[in-house]
């Protein structure tokens, strides 16, 4: 299976935040009389917001973006979160309370039943091993945040 490919990107919501913060920082500017000052630290706080706002996604051979959800599971069971991703089993036995360490990354669209999770594993707190994307259910994706160590 090749490895796909996943870049963030604006959402059209970003872009609607940041346009808004620019115009409130340029309204403030032009109005003057004690407001240009306010304006510039609304257009400077804009400006550094811009690297940092990217909540949208997308997966090299896929059309559309993607949100991300990111799940939290135990490293201790990494062969069989791996089988899980792959469909080879259609259940897990994990518990909550099991150490952390890894992440499933599930990217997914709001009313489609397509999704993609990746396993994602931390070393010593450096970016860690990236695994390939495997096309996942809904289904999967409610069976493994059952089972993730830190629910939210």
């Amino acid at each position: 299976m090749k490895e796909q490919q996943v870049k963030k990107t604006f959402l059209p919501q970003d872009i609607a935040v940041l346009a808004a913060i620019f115009a409130a920082g340029a309204a403030c500017f032009l109005l003057g009389e004690g407001w240009d000052g306010m304006g510039v630290i609304i257009l400077l706080c804009d400006a550094l917001m811009v690297p940092f706002y990217h909540h949208g996604y997308k997966l090299e051979g896929q059309k559309g973006l993607f949100r991300l959800k990111e799940i939290s599971l135990s490293r201790e069971n990494k062969e069989e979160i791996l089988a899980f991703l792959e469909g080879k089993t259609d259940s897990l036995d994990l518990h909550p309370w099991q150490k952390g360490g890894v992440l499933v990354d599930v990217y997914y669209r709001k009313g489609e039943e397509r999704q993609f999770a990746r396993y994602f594993d931390y070393a010593d707190f450096s970016k860690g091993v990236e695994y390939p994307l495997h096309e996942v259910t809904k289904e999967q994706i409610s069976i493994l945040e059952s089972v993730a160590i830190d629910k939210k």
